[in-house]
Order: C-alpha cells, then sequence, then structure tokens
C-alpha cells in the first residue's frame, strides 16, 4: 500500500470515529435533556399538587372554625332562653357555611382531577364529615333547641370529621413529600 492511500484510510477513520463519537454524544445529551425534562415535569406537577392540597385543607379548616362558632352561637341561643325569631337571625351563617360547602366539594373535583388516585380518594370523607356537622347544627337551629342529643351528634361528626383530615393530611404529606 502507498502512503497515499494509507493516508487517505488512515483520514477516513479518523473522521469515522469523529462523527460516530459525535453522534453518540448527540445522542447522550438528548436522552440527558428528555431525562432532565421529565424529572421538572414531575417536579412542577408535584408542586401544584401540594398547593393544591394545602389550600383545600387550609379551607378545611377555616369551614371547621366557622361551624364550630356557629353551634357556639346555637349553644348560647339555647342558654339565654332566645325567642325563635332571635335563632332564625343565625341562619345566615348556615346559608353562608352551605354555600362554603358547595365551593370545597367543587374544589374537591379539583384534586380528584390532579390526583394522585389513592390521595384524592380521602377527600370525600373529609367533605362527608363537614357536611355531617353542619347538619347537626343547623338541625338544632332549625328546631330551636340544644341540647345533649345534639351535642353527642356534634362531637360524633366534629370526631369524625377530625380523623378525616388527619387521614388526608398525613397521607398527603407522605405522598406529596416523597423524593421523585
Amino acid at each position: 500500500m502507498d502512503q497515499g492511500t494509507a493516508a487517505v484510510l488512515g483520514a477516513s477513520v479518523g473522521v469515522a470515529g469523529t462523527l460516530g463519537t459525535g453522534f453518540l454524544a448527540y445522542l447522550a445529551a438528548r436522552h440527558q435533556i428528555r431525562d432532565q425534562a421529565k424529572l421538572d415535569h414531575r417536579k412542577t406537577i408535584r408542586s401544584e399538587r401540594r398547593e393544591a392540597y394545602r389550600d383545600f385543607l387550609r379551607r378545611v379548616s377555616e369551614i371547621e372554625r366557622d361551624i364550630d362558632l356557629f353551634m357556639l352561637k346555637i349553644v348560647k341561643l339555647q342558654l339565654d332562653g332566645s325567642p325563635p325569631s332571635e335563632w332564625i337571625d343565625t341562619f345566615s351563617v348556615s346559608t353562608a357555611l352551605s354555600d362554603d360547602l358547595k365551593n370545597l366539594n367543587a374544589q374537591s373535583t379539583d384534586l380528584l382531577l390532579a390526583g394522585p388516585a389513592d390521595l384524592a380518594i380521602l377527600i370525600s370523607p373529609v367533605i362527608t364529615a363537614l357536611n355531617d356537622e353542619w347538619e347537626v347544627v343547623t338541625r338544632a337551629g332549625i328546631e330551636f333547641r340544644w341540647n345533649e342529643e345534639e351535642e353527642e351528634a356534634y362531637e360524633s361528626a366534629r370526631a369524625a370529621s377530625g380523623s378525616a383530615v388527619a387521614t388526608l393530611g398525613a397521607r398527603a404529606s407522605r405522598i406529596l413529600n416523597a423524593e421523585i
């Protein structure tokens, strides 16, 4: 083989090696970019879910407080021996709470869509328990009385609500704070 052929052959091998190395580097960079994009997407989804569940639990806490305040107004009306007209005046609170519960239910639909499913399934017991609390207090107001029966029903509904909220909060913390 003469020198010219050897030089051309050597240069061809060099060019092929350089092209092969460049192509492999391109594939590796493309794979790395795709993996980083997937990781960024998972982080964004987790952050959005965390914020949505935080807002939901904050709203639940506000509604629980409002139900408690409404219950205390009913108890005060009972203790003061207030006439039915004063009981009826308190129902603006009940109407506002009803609207808040409807809005919370709508917010829960967003959480069901956001997932994850094993977390979203815990939303329904929270809303059911809050509705039960509200119904006990509202029924007592409609009947113009607050006695031991209402107190026991309220305490039971309140305990169920607390348990449902604690379960949702614990599971949300475990799932949404897990490493990606």
